[in-house]
Formats: C-alpha cells, structure tokens, sequence
C-alpha cells in the first residue's frame, strides 16, 4: 500500500528486484459466483482448515472501535513514517469521525469535502475527501501465521481500499527496510482482481506482485481476503479457494519480524495515475464505505498471543517495567541498543558500575484459562549470579524459569509451561550480577506468549 508497483507476475521461487507501479496478473477465465451481490450478506464463514488455532481476532462488536487494539489516524500526516500524504499522493484526510463501528461491522466512509484539510507538518497538501485509517501498531504484532478479513469493498473509479502490514520496526528501520505485505489493493479498472503484493529493502526498494481474480466484481459482496505466511514463503488467497498466481519464496530478514496490521480507505494517488479529484467517482454529498466484518490471526498448532506491547523493543521500554529490590536496577540500566535479533533494537541487561538486581517484565491481563509458555531470543556473554527468563500467574507466584547460558549468536529460548486460571500472566528477563564487569551482558528480544 505505501508504494505499490506495477510489473509482471514473478515466477513462483524468483525473487526479482520489480519496478514501477502494481502487479498485472495474467488474465483467468471467469469463475461462476452464483449469488454474489444478489443477496444481503451475513457473516461471511470462514475455515482455516486442519492445523490452525485462532491467536487473536476482533470481531467489530459494539458501537466502538477497540482502541486496546486499534489505533486510529486523524491527519494525512504518518508520524510512523514522517511523510505526507503516504508517500503515494492519496486524495484524503483521515480522521476519526470517519471510522465507525455498528452491526457486527467496522466501517470506513469516504466523503468529498470543500474543507481542504491538510495536516500542518504538510503545508499546501490540501485534500479533497475525508477517509479512514486504522493500524494495530503497539498493540497487535505478530509473525508468520494466517492473516484473514471478510471484507466488501467500495465501487467507483479512484477507490483505493487496502488490507496490508508494515514491520513493527518501521519508526527505524524506515520503508521498505521493514518489510510491508499488502494482502489486499484493489481498483475500479480491474473489479475481479485482489491484488497482492510485497516490499522490501535489497539495495533499494524491492517489490513482488501477484494477483487473484473470482470472475466478478469484487465490490459487490463481502469477500475474504488472506496471506499464509511462514519464514520462507507466502500464499494470497480469495475466498480461500482462489489462490494467488504465483507464491512469493522467501529468506527476507523483514518477513521474519513481527508486523502489525492496516486497513484504510484511500483515494487516488499513484495506484491511478494520480488522477485530479474531480475525476474521483465520489461526488459532493454522496458517501462511499468500506466494510469489515471481522480480522482474524491464525497460527499453526498453538495459538499465538499477538497482543504484546513493543516486543521487539523498538520502541524503546514502552510496555515494560523494570524492578529491583535495593534500588540497583540503574547499574543495571535496562535499555535497547542497536543489533536486535530483527529490526534495530533489543533489551540489554549489563554491569554498568556495581552489584544489581534487575527484573524487566510485561505483564498481561484477560487470558484465557489454560497453559501458556514464553518465547524469545537470547545472547549473553560473562558471569551472572543468575540469569532468567520466566513467567508467573502472580506477582508473589513462583515463577516458571529458563536459566540463561552462554550464547554467542541470538538463540530461541522457551519458558516451561504455566496454567492461567485468573487471566494474569507476569514475564520477562530477571538477572543479577555480584559486581561491575564490562563483559557481563544479556540481549533479549522478539518475546512471543504462546497458549498451548
């Protein structure tokens, strides 16, 4: 979604450098959709098939948005990204009056308006429409897994609707050095087409594009709309039966990072050929929406918590806590440097000047019973008097402990298992040291809480 290209379908395996604007997959014969857009639609079932256990959804229940996990943009600036207007010359201004949530629905409108709003940071970037933008960034992050939307697109030339990711990291990384995966993009131009694509960092930006079509047009009914997505390779598929023409096979360190989700309703820009807004099929009192009846995260086997904050810590401590039982923790001074396991930054406990104690933790709230475990990657180096990784249901529980070794190179650790039964779970990286010693150090990074 923020750069897409143009190009033809790469072979499933090839990676290839594309340039220009958006995948032009080959032309597929008409597949017969009897019923679709001749009825009223009601939640659109969905199967994962065998394998698959549901880590995380949102529904769209309410009269609200659930801002624990959405956050909603209200400018046509991206603080994220520290551009104007997307870096794709889209037509509108987001705001929050246009996201709505009613019916089992999230909804995303797009009106004309004579306002010409434009955030401050872009001065004479006026806009022609109001839209909607929401992103999970902070709140729902994951890696690999089935990522799934039952979604009805909006008709009309200049409608730009898009299910998409960004890497978590991108506040450093920038783009495309993150990684981005647009699940969906689509245009009034070719209406049977789900297009797909990829963006990454390869010496410049480098772009993968593929394509599904269904033989109708898309935005007269809901459709689901999804990627599988594991450490080396990406399927896209409409309605989980139209799979995309080529699969995207991969070893890119951006697509083995965590990322987090985006929908909006766009306008214009780069993925038409930067029309002018009067040729927008939207006119002056008329609304156009974009409709979602639910998102949905799957992950193979164990169902996967996607609800950790910041658990790359890339955005610096936010999220997490760290105590000491003798005010020694700041000898300890728990903070990211660069040289993460993926993206930027990791978390470091180190003997900065004396003896400490330090305990750096997240806690989560809300769970369902059952047994969960910790995940995160390690390197470590020197004498520690102890050095955990553990989880506990309490503050004064006993804890499930990991004892560090001596690690050179990042290594995947696993906490035992623990019950929840009261929805709380308490975590992190627990260390202590008997004095200064400059070869003393931890890194965590990447933390995943998995229910078994």
């Amino acid at each position: 979604m923020h750069r897409p290209f143009r190009a033809g379908l790469v072979a499933a395996g090839l990676l290839t450098t594309l340039s220009g604007c958006s995948p032009e997959p080959e032309a597929a014969a008409p597949v017969e959709a009897e019923g679709y857009g001749q009825t009223q639609q009601g939640e659109r079932a969905y199967d994962p098939g065998a394998g698959w256990s549901l880590s995380w959804q949102d529904d769209f229940t309410g009269t609200s948005l659930n801002t624990g996990a959405w956050n909603v943009l209200t400018s046509n600036w991206d603080p994220l990204l520290n551009n104007c207007n997307f870096g794709t010359g889209e037509l509108e201004f987001p705001r929050a009056q246009n996201v709505t949530v009613g019916n089992g629905k999230l909804v995303i409108t797009a009106e004309r308006t004579g306002d010409n709003p434009t955030d401050s940071h872009c001065p004479g970037n006026y806009r022609s429409f109001y839209s909607g933008r929401i992103h999970t960034k902070g709140k729902v992050e994951g890696r690999y897994g089935k990522i799934v939307a039952s979604i009805k697109i909006p008709p009309g030339y200049g409608m730009w609707p898009a299910f998409w990711t960004l890497g978590a990291n991108v506040q450093s990384a920038g783009w495309p050095g993150a990684g981005e995966i647009d699940i969906l993009e689509w245009k009034s131009t070719e209406p049977t087409w789900m297009k797909s694509a990829l963006h990454w960092y390869n010496g410049g930006n480098a772009d993968w594009g593929t394509g599904a079509s269904r033989g109708v047009d898309l935005s007269q009914d809901f459709h689901t709309y999804e990627v599988e997505w594991t450490a080396n390779s990406m399927v896209f598929r409409l309605d989980k039966d139209f799979v995309s023409t080529a699969t995207f096979n991969h070893n890119e360190t951006e697509f083995q990072q965590n990322h987090y989700l985006i929908l909006n309703l766009a306008l214009g820009g780069v993925w038409y050929g930067n029309p002018a807004p009067a040729s927008i099929d939207l006119p002056f009192g008329a609304r156009k929406t974009m409709e979602v009846e639910w998102v949905r995260w799957y992950q193979p086997g164990g169902s996967q918590s996607l609800g950790l904050t910041n658990a790359g810590f890339e955005s610096g401590m936010t999220g997490w806590n760290t105590w000491s039982p003798n005010g020694t923790a700041a000898a300890a001074f728990s903070e990211t440097y660069n040289g993460g396991h993926s993206g930027s930054f990791h978390l470091t406990h180190w003997t900065s000047a004396a003896a400490y104690e330090a305990w750096t933790y997240q806690t989560k709230t809300g769970l369902a019973s059952g047994n969960y475990k910790l995940r995160a990657w390690f390197r470590k180096g020197g004498t520690f008097d102890f050095a955990r990784f553990q989880v506990k249901t309490c503050g004064d529980c006993a804890a499930a402990i990991t004892n560090l070794g001596t690690y050179g190179n990042y290594t995947l650790l696993e906490t035992p298992a623990v019950n929840v039964t009261n929805g709380y779970l308490e975590f992190g990286l627990h260390s202590k040291s008997p004095a200064h010693n400059g070869s003393n150090f931890i890194h965590m990074d990447d933390v995943e809480l998995i229910k078994l």
